[in-house]
């Protein structure tokens, strides 16, 4: 094997695991945008599928899998091996979003290097910002930090748009899970709750006795909700004692305050755009009902949809 050779297989080698890394972080953002169904090993095996296109590129540069219908047919490829089949819509949903992020984050890099005035080349509809042997030190090192930045941004962005998909004036239905017990109420997206457990990060949901009742007597809510919140709490079984999780708060007109909270195993939001599920979040016991006619029992936290996580 002579020198060139060797940088070669090294240069193909290091732009192929560049690109799987690159193809495996857009996988996730397209999950997380689209709440496909999902693992971490598909979208692994996804990301291995996508970047397989880097050695029939080089290696086999007049394949029919660089043409526009190779690339049309290898992209649903990739959707089907990352993500599970539901229907025919939900599948063309994640084809485009794949596209997308990939234009988004892609379209962030030129934009970043044609600013920094770096030399551009374009083969065959390709772009190419490297030279010869192992490539430009300069490029590899804006590609490395400069892909991580822009998906960073990207998702970013996307987040603050998906949070908007729940509207505050819209009720849901909402099913939370504790301690292998679970109910179904309905649930509103209160914009002014940004409730936040100081240590864990946790968002707050807040919950009315009608909700607590299918977890708590009436004998513990009273206590939990009254002077004798501590004595309440020691009185609770271990599991639910473990659980508990005091958080300081500020109600209108009042001083500050420790609200009694909960981590339930689980809070899902259904939506018409698919189920919104929240691994370990805190919930509060309210004392007093959210609103008169029952018309909701829980006040769903509005970055839910960000962190919300597919079933």
């Amino acid at each position: 094997m002579n020198t060139n050779e060797g940088w070669g297989r090294i240069y193909l080698d290091a732009v192929w695991t560049l690109n799987l890394l690159m193809d495996g972080m857009i996988l996730f953002l397209t999950q997380g945008l689209t709440r496909a169904k999902t693992s971490r090993v598909r979208i692994l095996t996804g990301a291995l599928v996508a970047s397989s296109i880097v050695p029939v590129t080089v290696l086999m540069p007049n394949s029919w899998l660089v043409t526009l219908t190779g690339k049309l047919f290898f992209s649903v490829l990739i959707i089907l091996v990352a993500f599970s089949f539901v229907s025919i819509r939900s599948a063309f949903i994640q084809w485009l979003t794949f596209y997308f992020v990939t234009f988004a984050i892609g379209g962030t890099l030129v934009g970043v290097h044609f600013f920094l005035n770096n030399q551009v080349q374009f083969n065959h509809g390709e772009i190419i910002t490297f030279s010869t042997g192992f490539g430009d030190p300069f490029s590899w090192l804006f590609v490395c930090i400069g892909f991580p930045a822009s998906w960073y941004f990207t998702k970013w962005r996307m987040e603050y748009v998906q949070a908007h998909r729940l509207k505050t004036e819209d009720l849901y239905r909402v099913k939370v899970e504790f301690h292998q017990q679970s109910m179904v109420c309905t649930g509103l997206v209160d914009s002014g709750n940004h409730l936040i457990d100081p240590i864990s990060k946790k968002m707050v949901f807040l919950a009315d006795l009608h909700v607590w009742k299918h977890f708590l007597n009436e004998e513990q809510l009273k206590k939990l909700t009254g002077d004798d919140q501590l004595e309440g709490i020691e009185q609770l079984s271990e599991p639910y004692q473990s659980s508990v999780r005091l958080i300081p708060y500020q109600g209108a007109g009042m001083g500050s305050q420790l609200m009694v909270t909960f981590v339930v195993d689980s809070i899902t939001v259904y939506t018409p755009q698919g189920d919104l599920v929240v691994k370990k979040p805190l919930l509060g016991v309210q004392e007093r009902d959210l609103t008169e006619d029952q018309m909701y029992q829980i006040l769903i936290h509005p970055q839910a949809a960000v962190k919300g996580i597919s079933a």
